[in-house]
């Protein structure tokens, strides 16, 4: 189920961050990021411990106040039993010492990050804080935003090197570039693709294709030459996570329609974004 895999992605994110970022004294990403530094500078200046998750939890809350107009009530609700869940692991998590090496520790924490996070949103979640901002501007600008996200990362890695290491900024670099590249990979919501498709029943391919998505097609008339008989093209772009519903419905529209899939680096103009719900 959807809440099952957003808690297992919950504790893959508690797994990297007690047994990884913590051990190595990381800096992680986006509002976890955030809520880390401002531990350590309660600590250092005021010699006040505040508890990661419940500090975590209230700026998880303040973003969504931020966004709560733009996002759908279901991915509200998932990203929280996330955000929720996390809190909770890494309050339950036993410090265990895995190794030293603080470069394994970077990578392989950053590994199982990427995966927490990438498993939420691919059950239509998030893990909460920066994801609420970068998933609501990628639905406007119809492209990933992750990596906006990763110069803003960086920006805090700056200030924790200036104020604190610069070398333990170096390796945190390293872990959420791994972080972040994994989740661009499995996340593929607002990657797009293009679709051409040769048939002989075009009214009845399209219908088929419009019953799955919300897109539009362009229909061509032209020429097979092998058989010299009149064949149409039909040309549309989608989401690249609706390709198997849509080669589905056009298999069975047409089983020997010939299908060419390629990848759209941008668009211009307007193109329907499935809603977040």
């Amino acid at each position: 189920t959807r809440v099952g895999g957003v808690i297992f992605g919950a504790l893959l994110s508690s797994l990297a961050l007690k047994l990884f970022v913590q051990k190595a004294q990381l800096v992680p990403s986006g509002i976890t990021g955030v809520t880390t530094l401002f531990q350590k500078e309660i600590s250092s200046v005021f010699g006040i411990n505040i508890p990661f998750g419940p500090l975590f939890l209230l700026f998880n809350v303040l973003v969504f106040l931020f966004v709560s107009k733009h996002i759908g009530k279901k991915f509200v609700t998932l990203s929280f039993i996330h955000v929720g869940f996390t809190s909770l692991f890494v309050s339950m998590i036993p410090s265990i010492s895995l190794t030293e090496d603080v470069l394994l520790l970077t990578i392989f924490g950053g590994i199982l990050n990427g995966l927490g996070i990438s498993l939420a949103l691919k059950m239509g979640g998030s893990s909460g804080g920066l994801d609420f901002i970068s998933i609501y501007y990628a639905t406007v600008k119809n492209k990933p935003m992750w990596h906006n996200v990763l110069i803003f990362n960086m920006f805090l890695l700056l200030y924790n090197g200036w104020r604190y290491d610069w070398t333990l900024s170096f390796y945190s670099i390293i872990y959420q570039f791994i972080s972040t590249e994994i989740l661009s990979n499995f996340h593929d919501r607002y990657k797009l693709s293009s679709l051409r498709i040769i048939t002989i029943f075009p009214d009845e391919v399209s219908d088929a294709i419009l019953k799955q998505v919300r897109h539009g097609i362009t229909r061509f008339e032209g020429y097979g030459v092998f058989q010299k008989k009149t064949r149409y093209m039909l040309y549309m772009v989608v989401n690249s996570f609706e390709i198997k519903d849509v080669l589905n419905a056009i298999k069975e529209a047409d089983p020997k329609a010939f299908i060419e899939v390629s990848t759209v680096n941008r668009i211009e103009g307007n193109f329907h974004q499935r809603p977040i719900e």
